[in-house]
């Protein structure tokens, strides 16, 4: 437990450094991944299509994973943007029908505040990857980092606390 308590401290300062440049470089990696498992569907629908089994709906998907993984890798700010607005437009629609889903909530409970936050929260999100999506990333990791360094820290205290009783059943609930 405590070398997974380090790991996460290790990988909480990492994120912690991350900059805008590193999440694209992070972008561009993602794309030669899609890229390499478009080739490998290629190989699959080939293979398949040689043996009668029907591969041309693989073939397509293969092509389509192709041309997403080369326009991921040719500008992977201008992909990263775009993914992050599409999920701000999608935070943007949730929020709203969350609010139209409270204004039609007649009875008044408890939950309809809890609903109130979250849609104005989900709305705030939206606007901000709408605007600002790389900073907002960034961001994100900032938090990210920190969360797995409180973790971490967790995991390495919980650890000693193990050892020093000498195993988990010896614990006192």
């Amino acid at each position: 437990m405590a070398v997974n308590g380090l790991i996460a401290i290790a990988f909480g300062f990492i994120l912690l450094l991350l900059t805008t440049d590193d999440i694209k470089k992070i972008a561009f990696f993602f794309g030669i991944g899609i890229f390499a498992a478009g080739i490998l569907m290629v190989f699959l629908a080939i293979r398949n299509i040689k043996k009668d089994k029907g591969g041309l709906m693989i073939m397509l998907e293969a092509v389509a994973i192709l041309a997403i993984g080369a326009i991921i890798m040719l500008s992977p700010a201008n992909s990263l943007k775009l993914f992050l607005i599409l999920i701000g437009i999608w935070a943007l629609v949730l929020g709203i029908v969350q609010l139209v889903i409270l204004i039609n909530i007649r009875d008044v409970s408890p939950g309809k505040n809890i609903l109130l936050i979250s849609a104005l929260l989900t709305i705030a999100l939206g606007v901000i990857l709408f605007f600002d999506p790389l900073a907002f990333a960034v961001f994100v990791a900032k938090i990210l980092g920190v969360v797995f360094i409180l973790c971490g820290t967790l995991m390495i205290y919980m650890a000693l606390v193990l050892k020093k009783s000498k195993g988990p059943e010896n614990l006192k609930p």
